[in-house]
């Protein structure tokens, strides 16, 4: 049996080249200005045969003032007593969405969609939702601070945190992505196998998606 993988270092060349966003340093906001947007998450279309039943669903929202942003998720379906790592992902200044099931290529499994695999789709990471500590891309895959899933799948996870202002601008054409999957229904993230990332395929698989809307703008 594979041991449980508990942190994960981003050390690999290819995963900080491959994953992370171009840092951008975070300012306060000088405006009064709040925006709300809300995201409808589904599932990533993994093909049934290999994702365990991955069915997870649930919304998000956040609400945005300067460049601070309290960021609301609720999901259900996930693996539970497991930590779930969830980012804001998307391409600045340009068209995201959420992968479809021709994403099924390549990787350890050609029925699974890695994260590798969507990136295409909805971007690199630009903030992550961690429970303490960092939320940059450098934090993406700090599973010892990333939202754990209750005994039944569900998971409920808030947060105030500041964002650079250049993703502050463009979140309503950003993603959220919720990733992690326990395959083998051990109660744990196998260490291996291994994705092109360089991290453990069932920590870091994509297991919903949802895109970003602004629903109002207060002054």
């Amino acid at each position: 049996m594979s041991k449980p993988i508990r942190t994960l270092a981003l050390t690999a060349p290819f995963l900080a080249a491959a994953l992370l966003a171009s840092p951008a340093a975070a300012t306060g906001g000088s405006g009064h200005d709040v925006d709300r947007f809300r995201a409808h998450l589904a599932p990533v279309p993994h093909d049934p045969s290999a994702d365990s039943g991955s069915n997870v669903q649930g919304r998000a929202q956040l609400v945005a003032r300067g460049n601070t942003v309290t960021a609301t998720v609720h999901a259900k379906g996930l693996s539970p007593n497991l930590p779930h790592v969830m980012h804001i992902h998307g391409e600045l200044d340009a068209k995201n969405e959420c992968p479809g099931p021709e994403a099924r290529v390549g990787g350890v499994n050609d029925k699974l969609i890695e994260t590798v695999d969507g990136l295409p789709s909805y971007g690199p990471i630009n903030v992550s939702f961690t429970t303490r500590g960092g939320t940059t891309p450098a934090d993406a895959l700090a599973l010892d601070r990333a939202p754990v899933a209750n005994s039944a799948g569900v998971l409920n996870y808030s947060r105030t945190l500041e964002i650079p202002e250049d993703v502050r601008e463009e979140l309503g054409d950003l993603h959220i992505v919720i990733h992690g999957e326990d395959l083998d229904d051990d109660g744990q993230y196998d260490a291996t196998p291994v994705t092109a990332l360089g991290a453990p395929l069932e920590a870091e698989l994509p297991v919903a998606c949802g895109a970003l809307d602004m629903k109002n703008h207060k002054h």
